[in-house]
């Protein structure tokens, strides 16, 4: 009978601890009042960038010269995108072909950035925020009802609020 007690407490003190620690979580992507957008890395640079976070979400890798193909999942969905998000990611070790010396150590970077003022475009059905690699330093982020249509994001489609 005492182990049956013992084993039943466990479980109690297991489920209100699981229970306190989920409602905890104020910044569950699904629990905001706007649906959550996927994520769309695209690089216009020579080195290819890991571990890209949009404030605490990860946004996924991105290949030198390339993205717009794969979305990572997501950023909570806001009634007020003007305020100021932290970007941060790692440009990859760059190595020689044929000598493998190191050429270039990986580098951590970090940017705040906002997302354009009007935020996602309903008339267009906005699913992704494109997160634009234009040079080392800079990123951009932007909408788009495709994950393909963020590559042909531009900065002079961005009002900065």
């Amino acid at each position: 009978m005492q182990r049956h007690l013992t084993a039943l407490g466990f479980c109690a003190l297991f489920t209100l601890t699981s229970s306190a620690t989920a409602s905890a979580l104020p910044d569950d992507p699904f629990d905001g009042t706007a649906d959550p957008m996927a994520m769309v890395p695209v690089n216009h640079t020579d080195r290819y960038a890991i571990n890209i976070f949009v404030d605490k979400y990860w946004a996924g890798d991105v290949n030198e010269h390339s993205g717009g193909g794969k979305a990572a999942c997501c950023f909570p969905g806001l009634e007020d995108w003007r305020e100021p998000v932290t970007v941060s990611w790692r440009w990859g070790t760059e190595s020689d072909p044929v000598t493998k010396a190191l050429t270039l150590p990986p580098e951590s970077r970090t940017s705040v950035t906002h997302f354009p003022a009007n935020g996602p475009d309903p008339a267009r059905d906005d699913h992704y925020i494109c997160v634009i690699f234009h040079d080392l330093d800079t990123v951009e982020l932007a909408f788009s009802p495709t994950r393909r249509a963020c590559t042909s994001k531009s900065r002079s489609e961005r009002k900065v609020p």
